[in-house]
């Protein structure tokens, strides 16, 4: 099978699938009622607006999103030579913490989102992305670097 960024497609595919899935189960169930509470939003105003959106809408650019960070994730771990699973799921972690965070920092700063919603959302993403990055190792081949 192809690569891409070294890594098998397959690999991104399972990635972003896991990331997506993990964000099925922590927005629609784990952090569901956190989340909704940060947001002002009963499940009845978020069932609206999401029969609004649309349900494949949500669920295919839900799944396109964590494509899209899967293979930002599969470039840097190409780029750091990382292949194995502990490096890897370290990287992404890293990325996630010094790069997403921050990013996601100014809708706190300068929208005035809740910190709890920050929390519920970036710890969506800090899992999110060691599960993409656990699931690309397996998919990176067999070089590795010291995870030292």
């Amino acid at each position: 099978m192809p690569k891409l960024f070294g890594t098998n497609i397959l690999g991104i595919l399972l990635g972003a699938l896991a990331m997506w899935l993990f964000g099925s189960l922590w927005y629609g169930g784990i952090m569901n009622e956190a989340w909704l509470e940060v947001n002002n939003m009963t499940k009845e105003m978020a069932e609206a607006k999401l029969q609004e959106t649309g349900m494949a809408k949500s669920l295919i650019g839900g799944f396109l999103l964590s494509l899209l960070s899967t293979i930002g994730l599969s470039y840097v771990l190409q780029q750091s030579g990382a292949s194995l699973l502990a490096t890897c799921a370290k990287i992404c972690a890293i990325i996630a913490a010094l790069v997403v965070l921050p990013i996601m920092g100014y809708s706190v700063l300068h929208e005035g989102y809740p910190v709890k919603g920050l929390m519920i959302d970036f710890t969506y993403v800090f899992i999110g992305f060691i599960l993409a990055g656990a699931v690309m190792s397996f998919f990176r081949g067999k070089d590795a670097i010291d995870p030292t």
